[in-house]
């Protein structure tokens, strides 16, 4: 996971975030809005650590230059930024990753979320962008298209179709082992890598706590309490 003590919180010149309206503590306050920026990294990082293990795409246009007609075995993979600065594939979406087999000529167009419950608006916002992408690029690549959500922390499809509201067909998500498969990565390494993370994490957070003279306090008074 992305550890709290790298996380940005909100700037001082900012206005007071709704958890220092609501805690009343201002370095509580600030210490929760940095939990909050690390678990929105946390699906950054996620995108990272899939791509540093897969077989990438050097250059996204000359492969689909040069690839149109040969056969070699494998995925092939794209993320995001290569998509963004693409001149042959031209959208103003881009997916997480562009996947390519080249036996089956089918181009896999992928977005990876790191939990597995959205709102009505966003599940419906992420099925258009998906499948405008696939329309704006299909003249563009000699392949046939899947679109896949893959919810990476989910153990079923069941339970992603229903995070989404059932906005996407059963057979356009996917689970992180799922994903994982298809893109011939080890899943419990990446897994094992995040869960690391955890016990880094839980330590900062106290001493953070601990650190804050109210919360301090607080929880020696409560400690007391409970002894007797």
């Amino acid at each position: 996971m992305a550890l709290i003590e790298k996380a940005k919180g909100r700037r001082e010149n900012q206005s007071p975030s709704g958890y220092i309206r609501l805690f009343g503590i201002k370095e509580l306050g600030n210490l929760m809005s940095r939990i909050q920026g690390a678990v929105i990294s946390s699906g950054t990082e996620l995108e990272k650590l899939i791509f540093e293990r897969v077989t990438k795409i050097d250059d996204l246009d000359q492969f689909v230059i040069k690839t149109l007609h040969e056969k070699k075995v494998g995925i092939w993979i794209a993320n995001k930024k290569q998509v963004k600065e693409s001149e042959t594939i031209k959208s103003k979406y881009e997916p997480d990753f562009l996947a390519f087999d080249l036996i089956k000529r089918i181009c896999y167009v992928i977005e990876v979320k790191d939990g597995d419950s959205f709102d009505t608006k966003k599940s419906a916002g992420e099925y258009v962008t998906l499948h405008n992408f696939t329309n704006d690029i299909s003249q563009a690549l000699a392949f046939s298209f899947q679109i896949y959500v893959c919810a990476f922390n989910a153990n079923t499809r069941e339970e992603i179709y229903n995070g989404l509201k059932r906005k996407f067909k059963m057979d356009e998500v996917l689970t992180g082992k799922e994903l994982c498969a298809l893109f011939k990565i080890d899943y419990n390494k990446i897994v094992k890598i995040r869960t690391n993370d955890q016990q880094a994490n839980i330590e900062y957070f106290v001493k953070q706590l601990l650190a804050i003279p109210k919360m301090k306090i607080m929880i020696s008074k409560r400690l007391i309490n409970s002894n007797k």
